[in-house]
């Protein structure tokens, strides 16, 4: 667990690096380890920062009023593992927030 602390704060600090150098990051993009710490969510949004994260389908989240949630079709696709044995598994987005307007 304390690895896991080390590795959050060391990626704030990455991110608070590399504004404070003059870095443009345009999106940050981060599993789950990263996604369900709100200390790294408070860190990106604290730089108004665009951000796609990961969060385990146990894990929940809270949304500012007027956000909602959408979900796409499930989609098949083939895993390959290392010793070349595949496996059919199912992928589905879940989008969090505001629907961008085109």
């Amino acid at each position: 667990m304390q690895s896991i602390k080390i590795y959050l704060e060391l990626a704030s600090e990455i991110i608070t690096e590399l504004i404070e150098s003059g870095f443009n990051i345009e999106l940050v993009l981060a599993d789950s380890l990263y996604g369900e710490s709100s200390q790294f969510i408070r860190k990106i949004a604290e730089y108004n920062l665009a951000y796609v994260v990961s969060i385990r389908s146990n894990h929940g989240v809270w949304l500012p009023a007027g956000q909602s949630v959408r979900a796409n079709k499930w989609c098949k696709f083939s895993r390959t593992f290392n010793n070349q044995k595949s496996e059919t598994r199912y992928i589905r987005e879940i989008i969090y927030g505001k629907k961008k307007e085109p």
